[in-house]
């Protein structure tokens, strides 16, 4: 997998990917760095409503509010703590607008939309997140 960067933006969930080649920055070693949140590996994609994390990504805080996406020692992307939540949630049991509501208002449904739908991009979904930005509420 590669490495993916997500920047704070229009509320900490506008995401900028890099492209190609770019190798995980050296920040110590990982290892010794605590696991916040592992993605779970049993889930039911047929049943899901929402966004499922590919299994296995764990998340790591950083320092500065930036928390860490790793697979094993490998660095895949970074997000803010309002990002870390919604991956928290993506179980697939949530729909878009039940995630946004999950962040108590904070956030916009078309802002967890483009969230997810970078993620997926990314290849960092286990499912699609079909979504059309002229239904979506603001």
């Amino acid at each position: 997998m590669e490495r993916r960067t997500f920047v704070q933006g229009a509320f900490g969930l506008v995401a900028l990917v890099l492209a190609g080649g770019v190798t995980a920055l050296k920040r110590g070693d990982v290892s010794s760095v605590p696991v916040t949140f592992v993605t779970p590996s049993v889930v039911d994609l047929e049943c899901a409503v929402g966004p499922v994390m590919e299994a296995g990504i764990c998340l790591r805080l950083q320092g500065d509010g930036v928390i860490g996406g790793f697979y094993g020692d490998t660095e895949l992307f970074s997000v803010d703590e309002r990002g870390a939540e919604l991956i928290r949630l993506a179980d697939g049991s949530l729909a878009l607008d039940e995630l946004a509501a999950a962040l108590g208002g904070s956030v916009r449904v078309a802002d967890v939309a483009s969230f997810f739908v970078t993620l997926g991009q990314a290849g960092y979904l286990a499912n699609t997140v079909l979504v059309n930005f002229v239904e979506m509420p603001a």
